[in-house]
């Protein structure tokens, strides 16, 4: 903003006033205005205090409503959303010229969105001449209708007149970030209405491509070659041709997968083997992480890691030099950081975290040709792209994990699954359903609740056989449930005899009454929170004699603690487990607690595997970035803290996470299906 303002300065005594009717400006007037902007781009707080002086000496000015414009924008800017409210108001109150009520509207539409209020912003944005606007706020403009878009298809089409833009080409995979965001989540209805929308227009063959995706998954793989050729007849953004190709062939590479993470080394064959050799590392590694922001909690533990790994605090000093960005938790914080750390002669760069600043660092690391290691669990970050690498555990890896050891050590063949109705509890239900149903399992239950409940009774009674009930059957739980409660208040002795007679009950046609139990293992894809409410409440309605399997949300101090003998025997997964036997978790646990006086983490052990991947290629002298990325694709076996590690040729990680168990109040490490 503050760049437009001062490209505008030096003109602006001459022509701010040009096409306004009646009389021009005094020049007084424009001159103090000038000096305002000029005062700005030096010293925002001295330039806002002369744009208020301005307006209280000359409130009727025909330059009145240009101040007004900027002091929105800087209220905006700081979050103060009534003031900024109020001066683009003033400005839509004094009629005078189109594109200032047009430059106003958008400042107010782009208010309303602060707020929450994408109609308001809608009907605001609704008379605009976009194209009469200066590039900057046509940009916005184009942001702001997105934003405010009522509906998936809408936002779609909007995204791509905005990604279309000529004034932001560097915007550009920021914008394809959002808008696979927006594919990922259409049905196949609204894809193929949003597909006629666009046309022949970029991402129309994208669209396309996630409706043959879409088919693929159902089975039908005629559908699914139609929609491809769509694809591939239409313009696309670089690095979509690959996924034409590769999509066809997901379910051979599904497979390929499973065998490569069943061929990966168990926790016992690596246990007494320690990472590798680190010293000889030389070169300089580059850093990107949200330091600041939302995330950046995360990212300073990550840190913490890839400190510890390149001998940042040891005596003789670091084996490394590391040069750190912060990229603020946002997209585009993250490709500038990329692009700058590129231009240093880093030999690799570590981060970001969440996936929609991966994306756009991606994007960023595949145009400078620097390898660039993220920390994301999204599989598609590194398809067609030759120098991104994704090590972090996939959730698909966790459920294989789990429905391995449930069925080859424990014994069971039969599975529920109690779910929360999100877009996180609806993907893990799906992977664990296919993986049981891969090895010869059969899932018997299904149930699921809505992501805010606190009261599990009524899909845990539906698992255990209360739906679907005759009226014969429902009158003989009300017997027992009769007999039970008469026998609270009869001597022990008695009572238990009555209990016992209770349960025994059958119904009319003598089959068993619920609960019915006829499940081995119930998997519930939750966080540890919630699974200390849940398992009381499957105790309470005897849900029991069954094994609960969890993702590695459970991993939480407070899960035994809060949820007592309630989830004992509970198998889970970890990203990382401080109290492991393995050598190298040891040699890292003992490190980081002498270096940072505090107990490692997931993310802080996830940095260190990361740095010492970079470290350990290093050491064996591939030195260029090119001998780097090839000698990082050819990792086997790696004994990383966070798991044991293989390097795919698509740039993927396959990892063996750490499965835990409950026993006697403890959690301990159990060894995993070969």
């Amino acid at each position: 903003m503050l760049g437009r303002l001062l490209c505008a300065c030096s003109a602006l005594a001459l022509v701010a006033c040009a096409g306004l009717p009646g009389a021009g400006p005094e020049p007084a007037e424009s001159a103090a205005l000038a000096s305002a902007l000029d005062t700005l781009g030096r010293d925002p707080a001295a330039g806002e205090a002369e744009l208020h002086e301005f307006l209280r000496r000359w409130p009727q000015s025909p330059l009145a409503s240009d101040a007004r414009l900027q002091l929105g924008e800087l209220a905006l800017a700081r979050g103060e959303l009534d003031v900024a409210d109020d001066h683009f108001e003033a400005v839509l109150l004094a009629p005078r010229d189109r594109t200032q009520q047009d430059r106003a509207r958008l400042g107010a539409a782009r208010v309303a969105l602060r707020r929450g209020d994408p109609r308001a912003a809608e009907r605001l944005l609704a008379p605009v001449r976009v194209s009469r606007l200066d590039a900057e706020d046509r940009y916005q403009a184009h942001r702001a209708l997105a934003d405010s878009a009522p509906d998936e298809v809408t936002r779609l089409r909007r995204l791509a007149a905005l990604r279309a833009l000529d004034e932001a080409p560097d915007a550009e995979a920021l914008v394809d970030v959002e808008i696979d965001r927006v594919i990922s989540g259409m049905d196949p209805r609204d894809l193929e209405r949003a597909a006629e929308q666009l046309g022949s227009e970029i991402p129309a063959a994208r669209v396309w491509l996630r409706r043959a995706e879409l088919a693929l998954e159902a089975g039908d793989a005629d559908s699914a070659d139609r929609y491809l050729e769509r694809a591939r007849s239409l313009p696309d953004a670089p690095g979509y041709a690959g996924r034409m190709e590769l999509d066809r062939e997901r379910p051979e590479a599904r497979e390929e997968w499973l065998s490569d993470s069943e061929a990966l080394p168990t926790f016992s064959e690596l246990r007494d083997v320690p990472l590798p050799a680190m010293d000889a590392a030389e070169g300089v590694l580059g850093v990107a992480l949200p330091l600041s922001g939302p995330l950046a909690e995360f990212g300073e533990e990550t840190l913490q890691g890839i400190l510890l790994a390149t001998g940042a605090f040891e005596a003789e000093g670091p084996r490394m030099r590391v040069v750190i960005r912060d990229t603020r938790g946002r997209p585009d914080g993250a490709a500038e950081a990329v692009r700058d750390l590129a231009e240093r002669d880093v030999s690799a760069i570590v981060g970001p975290l969440a996936a929609a600043e991966c994306e756009a660092a991606a994007v960023a690391a595949e145009g400078a040709g620097v390898p660039l290691l993220t920390l994301t669990a999204r599989e598609e970050i590194a398809t067609n792209r030759a120098h991104v690498l994704r090590l972090r555990t996939m959730p698909r890896e966790e459920v294989e994990a789990l429905v391995g050891y449930a069925m080859d050590e424990a014994g069971a063949d039969a599975f529920a699954i109690l779910y929360p109705n999100d877009a996180y509890g609806r993907g893990l239900r799906d992977l664990f359903w296919d993986a049981v149903e891969r090895r010869g399992g059969e899932i018997v239950g299904v149930a699921r609740y809505e992501p805010d409940a606190t009261d599990f009774a009524g899909p845990i009674r539906s698992l255990l056989g209360y739906d679907m009930l005759s009226a014969a059957e429902k009158a003989a739980i009300a017997r027992r449930e009769g007999m039970l409660q008469r026998a609270r208040r009869l001597p022990a002795e008695k009572a238990a005899a009555l209990r016992a007679e209770a349960r025994r009950m059958t119904g009319p046609d003598g089959a068993p009454l619920p609960p019915v139990v006829d499940f081995d293992a119930l998997f519930i894809p939750e966080s540890h929170e919630k699974v200390v409410l849940i398992a009381p409440q499957l105790a309470f309605h005897e849900a029991v004699g069954m094994r609960l399997l969890g993702p590695s949300a459970w991993h939480h101090p407070d899960l035994v603690p809060i949820g007592r003998h309630h989830v004992n025997g509970a198998l889970f997964t970890a990203q990382f487990f401080a109290e492991s036997e393995l050598a190298s978790v040891r040699e890292f646990g003992a490190r980081y607690r002498e270096t940072y006086a505090q107990e490692p983490e997931a993310f802080a052990a996830q940095g260190y595997d990361a740095a010492a991947l970079v470290l350990a290629q290093l050491a064996e002298g591939h030195r260029s970035r090119e001998d780097l990325r090839q000698g990082l694709l050819e990792v086997r076996g790696f004994p990383g803290v966070t798991g044991v590690l293989s390097m795919r040729a698509d740039g993927n990680a396959r990892k063996r996470p750490f499965l835990l168990a409950v026993e006697r109040g403890e959690v301990i490490q159990v060894e995993g299906p070969r």
